[in-house]
């Protein structure tokens, strides 16, 4: 009889490892916020707190670890109706799921956050968080403005930070309230106090360390926001948070995560400095040194050449040239001097000719006019003519021209007369 087979199975620890596995690592339950009622608080001796949260469907267990609720500023209740923020976990000696919490908040700040989702939309639409409008952070600051609290971590951080990368930085303090109603109003005013030209300030920080999300609330105000967004100064927002998002960190030009962080982004590493100077310094040694060989070279080759040994050379087989092209030219110049001279002699005496060409030209003339004057009516009209004009002045040719009674007008060799045809006799 064949033994009866057996299908493939998991064990207990193997489901809860791949259940444990998908939870774990998947992206919509590692960051998520949770809204409920706190149920079955209990306070452990070991700092953590254990809790149920639920609503009226369903209940989640939830921890709250001490490293991750000593920063708590209000006490969880029972009944208390909180939104919290984490991921879930599973707990494989009971095979169930829990909620990992890493930041708890009362529930009516939910209404904070709308007011704050609000003031974004506003200023987005102002044009304040846009990038265009980012200013470039100096490469090496002389001066760094900074806006905190005197007596808080961040300005000891920032101290400790940028005068261990760069020793020669100043620092101002422009001291301002970073928690509570007056604090929006004081850091706006010291953002602005620190724009003055007369501190000379390349750079500001301005923020604070971690706190609960009330603690950052003075960041979401509209005055701290515009006050980002209206320095002259390139400004980085240096607000310790890990979950909470600051309008600050939108309006500045350059965020950073603490105030830490902040002075590593506006204060250069001095060695990295110093190494980029000798970098830059051994590549321009090796440039200088490489254009003086060259340039040593090519004063070597044009100094062995013969015009530098012996000039006068030169100057002797120009002097040579010169003379020669003199030679030449005076020559060409004499031979051109005599053919032209041969021309000149072989020209007949041109005023004799030209003398006799006018005189001929005269007399022609003089017969000319005398034949002009010949074949004149003036001429004419001395030997008893005369000519006849109509009243128009035009000349009478034949008696067919005019009738009795017509005015007519004779002109004789000297002076003229008017008459009145009386008759008209037509002759063969």
């Amino acid at each position: 009889m064949d033994k009866e087979l057996i299908p493939e199975f998991f064990t207990v620890s193997e489901i809860t490892k791949i259940l444990k596995n998908e939870i774990e690592t998947s992206p919509n339950f590692t960051s998520i916020w949770v809204k409920g009622e706190i149920y079955n608080l209990t306070y452990h001796s070991s700092g953590h707190i254990y809790f149920t949260i639920k609503d009226e469907g369903a209940l989640l267990s939830a921890v709250f670890f001490r490293y991750a609720n000593k920063s708590m500023k209000f006490k969880l209740e029972e009944g208390m109706n909180v939104i919290l923020f984490g991921g879930l976990t599973v707990f494989e000696k009971r095979g169930s799921y829990q909620m990992n919490v890493l930041q708890a908040r009362p529930d009516g700040a939910g209404e904070l956050q709308k007011r704050i989702e609000q003031l974004k939309k506003k200023l987005e639409a102002e044009g304040i968080f846009d990038s265009s409008a980012k200013k470039e952070l100096p490469l090496l600051p002389k001066r760094i403005g900074v806006v905190t609290s005197p007596t808080g971590a961040a300005i000891r951080d920032i101290l400790k930070v940028a005068l261990r990368r760069y020793p020669n930085i100043e620092i101002i303090l422009a001291p301002a309230i970073v928690q509570g109603d007056s604090a929006a109003a004081t850091i706006a005013a010291a953002i602005e106090e620190l724009n003055n030209p007369k501190w000379q300030i390349d750079i500001i920080i301005a923020g604070r360390g971690g706190g609960s999300f009330e603690d950052l609330m003075p960041f979401n105000e509209e005055a701290v926001v515009r006050a980002f967004y209206n320095s002259k100064v390139p400004i980085i927002s240096a607000v310790g948070h890990q979950i909470d998002h600051p309008l600050s960190d939108d309006a500045a030009d350059a965020a950073a995560p603490t105030p830490s962080a902040a002075a590593e982004i506006a204060v250069p590493l001095k060695s990295d400095l110093v190494d980029e100077i000798n970098y830059h310094y051994t590549r321009i040694q090796g440039a200088l040194l490489k254009k003086l060989n060259e340039s040593k070279t090519g004063y070597q080759n044009l100094i062995s050449k013969k015009i530098f040994r012996t000039p006068i050379d030169l100057i002797n087989s120009k002097a040579m040239l010169l003379d020669d092209i003199q030679t030449r030219l005076i020559s060409v110049m004499k031979t051109n001097i005599s053919c032209k001279k041969e021309r000149l002699l072989q020209i007949p005496d041109i005023y004799r000719l030209e003398k006799n060409l006018i005189n001929t030209k005269q007399h022609l003339f003089q017969i000319t006019i005398q034949g002009i004057e010949k074949m004149s009516p003036l001429n004419i009209m001395k030997r008893g003519y005369s000519i006849v004009e109509d009243s128009s002045g035009a000349v009478i040719k034949s008696v067919d021209n005019v009738k009795a009674g017509d005015k007519i007008e004779i002109r004789f060799n000297k002076g003229r007369a008017s008459s009145t045809v009386n008759s008209v006799i037509k002759e063969e």
